[in-house]
Parts: structure tokens; C-alpha cells; sequence
């Protein structure tokens, strides 16, 4: 199966993240623009039918390392999508700061979500651990999703000179041998504070207390002293994040944490491989109002998150062999091992057509296996028990400057083809 329709969204708009620019560009007198690039592309797929879209990338724009990004896709079921982000923006005379804004607007004509209302399973919870995959409602709806990320480089470690040097670090890599775990003196430590709306409201219902929208704040706190953000060999990264929905009249305010922790060691190379890499992904994250209650129109309502904006698992980072968001709850554990081989044979640069027009540097192949669990209760044993498990492999590009991911993912229930851009972690 292609990705559903939240696996290209997401993997749409994590390209931006890849558009960092040098140093020395910043030096240079620069046109409106340095860089524009479109590309049109077809794709098919159970919920889209046959799609037709374009996107575009203007690089440089107005600032050397600013990026536009946009794209809009139509389909022959009527299923529609439009998304524009500007990226790397940076305000003069504050030189440790980074900002992103982006709008996403869609229309699905028909999709699954995993909410309550299919009258064959009437004592199942959907989304559940054990919840059968037939246990979800088909209809259409309209989602947005509006952001503003505002990044703070702290200045210790490598963050010392500031958001521009940090970008270019993380994009070239680190040549240094410091990649011991100390913020002060190695890495890249940011508070980024990212300011949200999401709705998702469905054509022929909406669950019985389900909020139809999410409007809140997310803080994270990371530090990342990998030697590189797109080819990482050794060191790690960190980060603990904090979203709250302050809510409404209509409905309640919540809160989730969540930590991740990501490390990579180098195995060396040999005859046939110029790199190998094991990369290991831990992640963990809990809602800790959901117990609580408020009074909503008289009304005595839970202090939790919709499925689409609380903790999932599923898609195209965490346990990989589920569709996106197939499982949510209060809490939720997921673990990543990847065997990451670069060959010495690389001939994409060789090939006809391909190789004149394209500047790919490397191709990477995987072996990885995912593990994860939801529960309604934060409760160490239980989610380590009875866990869901998918394994997989693909191939990664170097395209452009872009990260391409081509990958094929199984679990117990279904096979997934997927192609996005960006390493999961």
C-alpha cells in the first residue's frame, strides 16, 4: 500500500527542514531569490484514488537562508490539499533566533479514522492496543493545521555563534571529535516554541465528546550533538516537550509530555561499505490530565486530547508497519533500531538522464525493526507488554540536498510502500 494521506503530509513538511544554506552565503549580495525549483508528480492510493500535484521551492528568498515552500494536490475522487511554509526566517539583529510559519488545508473525500461509531464493535475502544483494524468509521472531512515554530539557539557549545552557524553545522556536519554529552562545551542546545491550531471535522458526525479543533502552545527543549543532522555516525539527540490546549467554552484543556532520546554508533567500514551506522530511537510520552475533569455546559467532560492531536503511534516514523495514527491513548512507548549501510558502489550519478540533471552525492540502505504500545494508564509494565512490532527496509538519497526515503514497512496487519523525505530520527 502507498502512505495514507497524513504519511505525505507529514513527509511534505519535514522537506524544509534539509534547506539550510552556508556561512558564506550570507556574505554575498543575494537577488529577491537565489534558487526556484517546481515539479509536478502523479500518485495512487485507496484514500486519494488517482492524484495529480505540483510543488515548488524558492530558495534564498529575500534572506540567504530563507526557503518558500508550497504544493497543492487534486484528485479524481475530490480528495484536495494545499500547503505553503516559509522557513529559516530570521529577524535582523537577533542573531539566535529561527522561525517557521506553515498553513495546511484539506478536503478528504473519503478516509478511515479510528473514532468511535462502527456498530460491529460496540464494546471495543478504536485505537486501542488490541482494537481491530476494521474498527474505524469511513467518511470524508476538512482538516487545517496552522503553526509558527520560534527557535532559540542557547549560546553554549556549538550554538555559540548563533542560528545561521548552527544551520550550517547542522547541515555539513560536526569534523570535530566532541561528541561527548556536555551542552556547554559540544552541540546544539534550543527552546523552540511552537504556537498551533489543528481541526479535523468529518462530513457525517463527530463523536460524542471528541473536540473538532486543538489550539495550544508546544515547548521543546533539545540538545543534539550528532556530527551530522543528515548522515549521523556518532553522538545523540535529546528532547523533552511540553504541549498544552488551553481550550474553550466547548471544550477542555490538556496537557502531554513526551521525551526522546536518539543514538548512533559507527560499526566502521569495509570491502563493500564506506559506512555502516547503528541508529537507535527511544521514545516515551504521557497525557497527565487525562484523568481529570471540567465542567463544560453543565456537563462533567474529560481533560483529554482529540485522537488527532494527543499521543499516536503509527505512520511514518513510530512503528511503521501501522497506518498513521492507527493507535492513540493517555501514553505510549516506542523503540527504533536501524542498520544504516552506505555502499561503495553508488552509480545514480552514472545513469542516463538521471545523473546529468540530478546532484546525488549518496545512497544509503536500511534494515530496521520498530517496537511500540499505547495504554490508558502510565504504567511502565503495561506498555512493555503485548507490544506491537514491525520491521522493514529501503533506501535512502541524497537528492538536491533533500533526503529521500523509500521504504517498505510490515505488520501484523498490514504492508506499507511509502516515499517521504527526511530520516525518521
Amino acid at each position: 500500500m502507498i502512505g495514507t494521506k497524513r504519511t505525505l503530509t507529514l513527509g511534505l513538511l519535514t522537506l524544509l527542514n534539509n534547506c539550510a544554506v552556508s556561512a558564506d552565503d550570507s556574505a554575498k549580495s543575494e537577488p529577491l531569490y537565489k534558487e526556484a525549483i517546481g515539479a509536478p508528480f502523479l500518485f495512487s492510493s485507496e484514500d486519494w484514488g488517482m492524484a495529480f500535484g505540483g510543488a515548488g521551492v524558492v530558495k534564498g528568498l529575500i534572506q540567504p537562508q530563507m526557503t518558500l515552500f508550497g504544493t497543492v494536490i487534486g484528485s479524481s475522487n475530490g480528495t484536495k490539499m494545499g500547503y505553503l511554509g516559509l522557513y529559516n526566517v530570521m529577524v535582523p539583529g537577533l542573531d539566535h533566533w529561527q522561525m517557521d510559519f506553515s498553513v495546511l488545508e484539506s478536503s478528504l473525500a473519503k478516509t478511515n479514522y479510528f473514532l468511535p461509531g462502527n456498530p460491529d464493535y460496540p464494546n471495543e475502544k478504536p485505537g486501542s492496543n488490541d482494537s481491530s483494524l476494521d474498527n474505524s468509521v469511513r467518511t470524508g472531512g476538512r482538516e487545517q493545521h496552522y503553526q509558527a515554530h520560534f527557535q532559540y539557539i542557547l549560546p553554549i557549545g556549538d550554538g555559540k555563534d548563533g542560528a545561521l552557524a548552527a544551520m550550517a553545522k547542522k547541515s555539513r556536519g560536526y569534523e570535530s571529535s566532541r561528541t561527548y554529552w556536555n551542552p556547554l562545551t559540544t552541540g546544539i542546545t534550543s527552546l523552540e516554541l511552537q504556537p498551533y491550531y489543528k481541526s479535523q471535522r468529518l462530513d457525517e458526525f463527530q463523536p460524542e465528546h471528541e473536540a473538532d479543533e486543538s489550539a495550544g502552545i508546544r515547548l521543546t527543549l533539545e540538545y543534539d550533538n550528532r556530527n551530522s543532522s543528515h548522515l549521523p555516525t556518532r553522538g545523540s539527540r535529546t528532547s523533552f516537550t511540553y504541549t498544552y490546549d488551553w481550550g474553550s467554552e466547548d471544550r477542555p484543556d490538556w496537557s502531554t509530555v513526551e521525551f526522546e532520546f536518539s543514538k548512533f554508533f559507527s560499526l566502521g567500514s569495509n570491502d563493500l561499505m564506506d559506512q555502516q551506522v547503528l541508529a537507535l530511537n527511544a521514545w516515551v510520552a504521557d497525557t497527565p490530565t487525562w484523568n481529570d475533569t471540567v465542567t463544560i455546559n453543565g456537563e462533567d467532560v474529560f481533560r483529554r486530547p482529540p485522537s488527532f492531536a494527543g499521543i499516536n503511534l503509527g505512520g511514518w516514523d513510530k512503528l511503521r508497519g501501522y497506518g498513521s495514527d492507527r493507535f492513540y491513548g493517555r501514553s505510549a512507548v516506542s523503540y527504533s533500531i536501524e542498520y544504516r549501510m552506505m555502499p561503495k558502489w553508488q552509480p545514480l550519478e552514472d545513469m542516463p538522464v538521471i545523473g546529468p540533471l540530478y546532484d546525488i552525492p549518496w545512497w544509503q540502505w536500511t534494515l530496521f525493526m520498530d517496537a511500540g504500545r499505547v495504554a490508558d494508564d502510565f504504567d511502565a509494565q503495561e506498555l512493555h507488554q503485548d507490544m506491537k512490532t514491525s520491521f522493514g527496509g529501503g533506501i535512502r538519497f541524497r537528492v538536491e540536498g533533500v533526503t529521500v526515503r523509500t521504504e517498505i514497512a510490515s505488520g501484523d496487519e498490514e504492508t506499507f510502500f511509502r516515499v517521504f523525505v527526511n530520516q525518521p530520527f
